[in-house]
């Protein structure tokens, strides 16, 4: 698993210094290029960003790794709509022309897609009625439809975060009726700190939109969608710490703060729990899961390590977890309760 994990990344980087390679030397050569070259400049880097880096991606990449041929098409599209950006409007004509091949194949997959939407669904919602857990469960169905991939992967991180961002307003699943739940946002303080993120983030996108916009229309646009995707982001991370409780199911503990992280586990795994102090927060040993890190108030240790899943991040295996918990006593009464069960 190490080695493929190497290889990959030894790989990806090969193709994105390919693609640098491509890009940078044929904008420098067409820039420095003389008339009566220009076009044979521009019709060579063309070439080279819709023929040579498809070819290097499927053999560095897709060949070596086994991954899924229709992720070719994909970066394909991307290089012509590189292209289409970069080159001369004479070369575009040829650009459409080549949209055009691949209108019936991308449509062919688009149809293909929408056919799973159902089955995702479907997946889903058998998921949810086991443990109420919207992000986790979305991953879970796109990756048991689509594959346990990389491009799946991403995919339901970004559509997790759209959906708690553009979402926000939504009321949260209901609870089974004898699920314990408990809050892990308000004794942290993390709605003022909300409040002061989402206004500076406000003033950095109308104000760097602005100055950006004196001197490139296109790059004050790009800015500006950066700095909207962080404030949705931000949107997005506070309404799933307030949607997403941690939970007594059954025999089932379910930790987690909003979309950051979550763990679940057995009720008898729990080796021990108890509060901690500000003082004893230099705990080195467990994961730090707190909505803020000075506000980590709870510490549970576990008899065997439980897999902590994070949204950008590599799951994780660790025997103990320092977090956020509004009513810590209550909490680890219910804990101690069910254990005794």
């Amino acid at each position: 698993m190490l080695f493929v994990g190497l290889h990959f990344v030894k790989n990806a980087g090969y193709t994105i210094l390919a693609g640098l390679s491509i890009l940078l030397g044929g904008l420098y050569l067409l820039h420095h290029a003389s008339a009566a070259r220009h076009d044979i400049v521009a019709t060579g880097l063309l070439a080279d960003m819709i023929i040579t880096f498809p070819i290097a991606y499927y053999f560095l990449l897709i060949r070596p790794l086994r991954l899924r041929k229709r992720s070719l098409l994909l970066v394909f599209s991307c290089c012509c709509g590189a292209a289409y950006l970069l080159l001369p409007p004479h070369q575009r004509q040829y650009i459409l022309q080549l949209r055009k091949l691949t209108f019936v194949l991308e449509l062919g997959i688009i149809i293909y897609a929408s056919t799973q939407i159902s089955k995702i669904r479907r997946y889903y919602q058998a998921l949810q009625t086991q443990m109420p857990d919207s992000a986790h469960h979305l991953r879970q169905s796109l990756i048991h439809v689509l594959g346990n991939s990389l491009p799946v992967k991403l995919l339901a991180a970004e559509l997790t975060v759209v959906r708690f961002g553009l979402l926000c307003w939504k009321r949260p699943t209901n609870l089974p009726s004898n699920a314990q739940y408990f809050t892990t946002h308000r004794n942290s303080g993390y709605a003022a700190l909300f409040g002061v993120f989402l206004f500076v983030g406000i003033i950095e996108l109308v104000a760097v939109h602005l100055v950006v916009l004196q001197y490139s229309y296109k790059a004050a646009i790009v800015l500006s969608f950066i700095s909207v995707y962080g404030i949705m982001f931000i949107i997005s991370d506070f309404s799933a710490i307030l949607k997403s409780p941690v939970i007594i199911l059954d025999n089932q503990l379910l930790l987690r703060t909003g979309i950051r992280w979550r763990a679940q586990t057995e009720i008898q795994n729990i080796k021990a729990i108890r509060q901690v102090k500000e003082y004893e927060q230099s705990y080195s040993v467990c994961f730090k899961g707190g909505v803020i890190k000075s506000s980590a108030n709870l510490l549970i240790t576990f008899n065997q390590p439980v897999c902590i899943e994070r949204l950008y991040h590599k799951s994780i295996m660790s025997h103990s977890i320092m977090m956020s918990i509004d009513q810590p006593a209550e909490f680890i009464s219910q804990v101690h309760a069910a254990v005794g069960n």
